[in-house]
């Protein structure tokens, strides 16, 4: 790699949420798997995985530019590019060693100048949300030009971050209580007359209020007799009636840490059959953690739990029982590459410190309600230890 580009940060970074051990450890994690994997250097343009290893956060990422920080298996320092706008931020905010700084009109001959000339395999990001897939592209074609050899970097970070440490846990905790905490006080305000923006307003408001940062997830509302059509929908301008099933699904934050709490309400008395089923679903719960054994695959587990949710309740009201790693998250995806299902092509194992949240969803077109529960879990030496304090069952709102 080449240095002459670069300009060493001097810096101490401010307001980052980890101590430096921290960040240098994830560092050093990365670099292993990389030497796994017979890779020498990794360019990692993810936002979540820039946040994860340099505590690189912003609302937005330039596009058109390849920002980005580069991880050398064979050396303890790390390489941040970024927009030359941007130089302060990084100098004062970033955990880092060196910036590499750019504009639009030289952002891709600036980075195969410092990257190029070294016949080491480099893995790069393809996936990435950002930058957009031509400057990839465009990048990829003159490196390999000058003689780098490239190979897929995706998923390595999202893999060594999948296994929380003990200060990221203490983020996660943080962010369930602060969702316990305000959904119990929206239980308190629904009301018929509000709508479904109303009442994802209130909790994102009641979010706030016990100090939640903004999630990478709306608060989802769902009532009435569409709402089973509506599952990932966005909360509407229909108004609550009387009666009426109302499922909310959020995502407190703390240092972008996610925990995920889903709970259904039912506004004054109702003969709804969500009561029974969510009852009855909430059981596959107690399955899964009995079932889940550390370092192992969750499939088993989670296989267990969707059975006897299928056993009991009849196919049609069984949207989906299941849950998918949770952690550091930024726009636009919430949710972790690994499921409990462990049906994708990257596989997880139940190690200690791994996050994951726990849905039953159910829906009903018949009576026109979508219903259940979400839950966050942390696997510890100890098993599956479940964040969220509130009852899993139909919520009585009383007018």
């Amino acid at each position: 790699m080449s240095q002459s580009a670069s300009q060493t940060l001097t810096n101490r970074p401010l307001g980052l949420r980890f101590a430096p051990t921290e960040y240098r450890g994830r560092q050093k994690a990365v670099r292993e798997d990389m030497a796994r994997r017979g890779i020498h250097r990794l360019f990692v343009t993810s936002p979540v995985n820039l946040l994860y290893l340099t505590g690189y956060e912003a609302i937005w990422y330039p596009n058109r530019l390849p920002v980005g920080v580069v991880i050398d298996r064979d050396r303890p320092e790390c390489l941040v590019f970024d927009w030359r706008r941007h130089e302060t931020y990084v100098r004062n905010r970033v955990f880092a060693d060196a910036v590499v700084l750019f504009d639009y009109n030289d952002a891709i001959e600036v980075v195969t100048a410092t990257l190029s000339g070294d016949p080491d395999v480099l893995g790069i990001e393809w996936s990435s949300s950002n930058p957009s897939a031509p400057v990839m592209t465009e990048l990829a074609r003159r490196l390999e030009a000058s003689g780098t050899r490239l190979v897929s970097g995706d998923w390595i970070v999202d893999g060594v971050r999948l296994y929380k440490s003990d200060a990221e846990l203490a983020c996660v905790r943080e962010a369930a209580a602060m969702a316990d905490a305000a959904m119990a006080s929206l239980s308190k305000r629904l009301r018929p007359g509000m709508s479904e923006l109303e009442v994802s307003a209130l909790m994102g408001h009641l979010l706030a209020t016990v100090g939640s940062e903004p999630a990478a997830m709306p608060v989802l509302v769902n009532s009435g007799p569409q709402a089973w059509m509506d599952i990932h929908g966005f909360p509407s301008s229909r108004r609550l009636e009387a009666g009426d099933v109302v499922n909310v699904d959020c995502c407190a934050s703390v240092g972008r840490y996610h925990a995920n709490l889903g709970r259904s309400f039912v506004l004054g008395p109702s003969k709804t059959r969500a009561r029974a089923i969510i009852e009855t679903g909430a059981v596959s719960l107690d399955i899964l953690r009995k079932e889940a054994r550390l370092n192992a695959d969750p499939a088993p587990a989670a296989a267990a739990a969707d059975a006897y949710a299928r056993r009991k309740l009849p196919p049609e009201n069984v949207w989906w029982i299941g849950g998918y790693a949770l952690g550091l998250c930024l726009l636009p995806n919430w949710v972790g590459h690994t499921y409990l299902a462990n049906d994708g092509n990257e596989k997880c194992l139940l190690k200690s410190g791994y996050v994951t949240n726990f849905e039953n969803v159910f829906v009903d077109p018949t009576e026109g309600f979508e219903a259940g529960c979400i839950d966050t879990l942390i696997m510890t030496p100890a098993g599956l230890d479940l964040l969220s304090t509130l009852p899993r069952r139909l919520i009585d709102v009383a007018l």
